[in-house]
C-alpha cells in the first residue's frame, strides 16, 4: 500500500513523484527531444534572433553595394525542362554568402509590391519595409534590389517609388504607417 515500483526497487509516492519529475527533467532537456514546449519556444527565438540578424545583414550588403546577381541554368526535376534562376552572392561582414532566387522580371516584382501595398491586412504593408522583406521574404527582397539597382547611390525609398509610382511610400515606409492631417497625429 503507498509503494510503488521503478527501476526494480521499492519506493514511497513521494520518492516515486521525486523520481518521476527528475526523469522528465532529463527528458526535457535530452539532445535532440523536440516535443517540448520549453525547449521548441526557446528554438523558435533564437531562430527568429537569427534570422532578424541575417535581414539586418541583406539590407546592409545591398545598400553598400556588396552584392553580385549570375544567372545559372537549371534543369527542372521531373520534367527536365531547363529554367534560369538567379544566384545571389553578397558579404556578410568578411563571409561571402550564396542564396538562389527565383527569376522574377521587373514586371512581375512591381506587381507583387502593388499587391502588398494595397493589401487590405497590415502585416502585409509593413512587410514592405526593407528589413521585414529581406527577413520574411529573401527572394522577393534580393529581387527588389536586383531590379531596382539599390546600393551606394540608390535607396530601397528611391528604388520602389520608381517601381511602383502609384502607392504612397512615405506611409508605407514610415513608422506607423498613417497619414497624417495637418494638425493631427496618431501616436
Amino acid at each position: 500500500d503507498g509503494e510503488l515500483a521503478a527501476l526494480g526497487s521499492v519506493m514511497n509516492e513521494r520518492e516515486a513523484g521525486q523520481f518521476a519529475l527528475a526523469s522528465d527533467l532529463v527528458d526535457a532537456f535530452e539532445p535532440g527531444k523536440s516535443g517540448n514546449p520549453l525547449r521548441v519556444s526557446l528554438k523558435n527565438a533564437r531562430a527568429k534572433q537569427g534570422a532578424i540578424e541575417l535581414a539586418t545583414e541583406r539590407e546592409k550588403a545591398a545598400l553598400e553595394g556588396r552584392v553580385q546577381f549570375l544567372e545559372k541554368e537549371m534543369a527542372m526535376m521531373g520534367s527536365g525542362r531547363m529554367v534560369t534562376i538567379i544566384e545571389v552572392r553578397w558579404f556578410r561582414g568578411n563571409t561571402e554568402m550564396s542564396e538562389c532566387i527565383a527569376n522574377w522580371n521587373q514586371q512581375i516584382i512591381s506587381g507583387m509590391l502593388e499587391a502588398f501595398a494595397t493589401d487590405p491586412d497590415p502585416t502585409m504593408r509593413v512587410n514592405l519595409k526593407p528589413h521585414n522583406m529581406a527577413c520574411v521574404s529573401p527572394r522577393v527582397f534580393w529581387n527588389v534590389v536586383r531590379h531596382g539597382k539599390i546600393g551606394p547611390t540608390k535607396s530601397f525609398e528611391t528604388a520602389l517609388k520608381e517601381m511602383v509610382p502609384s502607392a504612397n511610400w512615405d506611409v508605407l515606409l514610415s513608422r506607423n504607417q498613417v497619414e497624417h492631417e495637418e494638425g493631427r497625429y496618431r501616436l
